[in-house]
């Protein structure tokens, strides 16, 4: 039966409508859907980081998102991961940066940020691998990235993981000078000796041409594994030599960036490793003036934190040039400005330690008993405990020797040497089996052959007399010798490779 032309005339017109009136709708919807896109991004935009987070959380799971363009899906994905974290849900930050990612995101922001929320989870491999990312694709951007951060990532820790090596790898192939802080002689020495451990002795070669810093330039000259890679007779391994040319490098980069400490800081480091104390304290002085002479709107340094670790290496200078209280007085004041944003507890043990080298024993281990245990790291448990450690032996206290032995014991992976320095006091033959461990492991060895080093010190404190002299025993034995020489050398050194003491 044939259907009325009229009646199909008419369903193709009403299937038109119904088309018509649908696609009128999908449009409604694309249209509302960008405008919640663009109040999403303005709220982002914002303060308001908690209106922002669930915003991109309905735009990222609203059916039309798959079907925007991909790069304005990144770019949503983008700005969700980071008020994400901003709200610190940092697994969904985690997770969305992942998936960029995977996209292969072109956005340096999002690979730095990864970075950070990798380092917020404690994955410093993670955070590693995102850096050696941001590090190949845009090297120019590296002199205004935190060299805190960079140094982190490629010389803290255990550093021998295939991504922290990769790191390495990248900054040195981008020929990063080190930024504001120091210049990264110490990281090129742990790549170098990364890829003596590979076997890849030409590699290793072409990173050791790059290493200028005195330092470095010991540990490598200690090490027996570098010997064929730094003749010793060189110009270029001379230590003093190096050390002159390493004072006015940093006295050039303070010059570059005015209103930085890191420079400043860096540099009076270096004028303590040469000796040259009245130096270090005249550049103390005059910088410390400095900040105080700026107004509140305007101040000296874009980076005052830093002036604390400024006041500990004055109060370094003095300790060595005699001015004991005043030197003790200087760390009082550091240790009552923060560091970092919160309470200082670096300068509280440092002062701790400063007691107990005077021979104030209660006084030391009242002040490492201070320092609140949430805001210390492995190795700032393990300094606690050594001043705890020392304490016991200026005061004759067996169980708090005993105690803080077992302390230390327990963190020796985090602070191998502040382990050994209480063993050499308490139990040589453990301390030589100790020494032995370290030798033979290639990531630590080198913590041991620097600390055997012969180089200038300060004149003994009461608290350090005894302590000194059995250290001196120690590596006057022959076993020890034997051990050392095995695997390195010690030499002399007419600076002051060991700051602390």
């Amino acid at each position: 039966m044939r259907m009325n032309l009229r009646i199909v005339a008419m369903l193709a017109w009403m299937g038109t409508c119904i088309a018509g009136a649908v696609n009128a709708e999908e449009a409604a919807q694309d249209v509302f859907y960008r405008q919640r896109i663009a109040e999403a991004l303005a709220v982002a935009g914002s303060d308001q980081h908690a209106r922002a987070d669930k915003l991109m959380d309905q735009i990222l799971a609203a059916p039309g998102f798959q079907s925007l363009p991909a790069a304005e899906r990144s770019n949503l994905l983008s700005r969700a991961a980071l008020v994400a974290w901003q709200n610190e849900r940092v697994d969904v930050a985690r997770q969305r940066y992942a998936e960029l990612a995977r996209q292969g995101s072109d956005n340096p922001d999002d690979w730095y940020r990864m970075a950070g929320v990798a380092l917020q989870q404690g994955d410093k491999n993670g955070a590693a691998e995102a850096m050696t990312e941001f590090a190949a694709r845009w090297p120019e951007y590296l002199d205004n990235t935190s060299s805190e951060l960079l140094n982190l990532l490629a010389a803290q820790g255990d550093t021998s993981s295939p991504a922290r090596i990769g790191f390495q790898q990248a900054l040195f192939d981008a020929n990063w000078k080190g930024g504001d802080s120091s210049t990264p002689g110490n990281i090129w020495f742990l790549l170098a000796r990364a890829r003596l451990e590979q076997g890849d002795t030409e590699a290793a070669r072409m990173v050791v041409r790059r290493i200028q810093e005195p330092d470095s330039l010991i540990s490598m000259r200690a090490d027996r594994r570098f010997d064929a890679l730094l003749d010793p007779n060189s110009p270029r391994a001379d230590v003093m030599l190096a050390t002159e040319r390493q004072i006015q490098l940093l006295r050039t980069r303070a010059q570059v960036f005015p209103d930085r400490l890191e420079p400043l800081l860096q540099l009076s480091y270096m004028l303590l490793f040469a000796g040259r104390d009245q130096e270090a304290l005249d550049l103390s002085d005059a910088t410390i003036t400095r900040i105080t002479a700026a107004n509140s709107e305007q101040p000296a340094f874009t980076d005052l934190d830093k002036q604390v670790w400024l006041m500990n290496n004055r109060a370094i200078a003095l300790r060595r040039m005699g001015r004991i209280d005043e030197a003790e007085a200087e760390m009082k004041r550091a240790s009552q400005l923060g560091e970092n944003g919160s309470d200082n507890v670096s300068q509280v043990l440092n002062l701790g330690d400063m007691a107990c080298m005077r021979g104030n024993a209660k006084q030391a281990a009242a002040l490492a008993e201070s320092a609140p245990t949430a805001n210390l790291s492995g190795y700032g448990k393990a300094v606690a405990a050594s001043i705890r450690h020392c304490a016991g032996v200026v005061d004759n206290n067996t169980r708090l020797r005993r105690q803080s032995l077992a302390q230390l014991h327990e963190l020796r992976d985090d602070a191998p040497m502040p382990y050994l320095d209480a063993l050499i006091q308490d139990d040589q033959e453990a301390a030589l089996r100790f020494m032995q461990e370290l030798l033979d492991s290639p990531t630590k060895r080198n913590q041991a052959l620097d600390w055997a080093q012969d180089c200038r010190q300060p004149d003994a404190l009461p608290g350090q007399i005894a302590a000194r002299q059995r250290e001196a025993d120690f590596l006057g034995r022959a076993d020890v010798r034997a051990a050392i020489e095995k695997v390195g050398r010690i030499q002399r050194y007419d600076v002051y490779c060991h700051l602390g003491q």
